[in-house]
């Protein structure tokens, strides 16, 4: 009986190391596609960031030509 139940608390730790090693795979995985969308949000606000200060510089240096002619 002894054996029998040492035997089945080997299986249940065979069963629990595999689904710890899935979930760390599957956390690495979830960790690297948080990355690739935080830099992409990142990149998003530059985008934005240069296109508003391009307009102003734009508008200024029109305003400037405007007020010359």
């Amino acid at each position: 009986m002894a054996e029998r139940t040492i035997s089945e608390i080997l299986e249940a730790l065979a069963r629990i190391e595999a689904n710890v090693k899935t979930i760390a795979k599957n956390s690495a995985d979830h960790e690297a596609r948080l990355r690739e969308l935080e830099q992409r949000n990142g990149k998003r606000m530059d985008a934005i960031t240069l296109a508003a200060i391009s307009a102003a510089v734009v508008g200024v240096i029109g305003y400037a030509v405007g007020k010359l002619f």
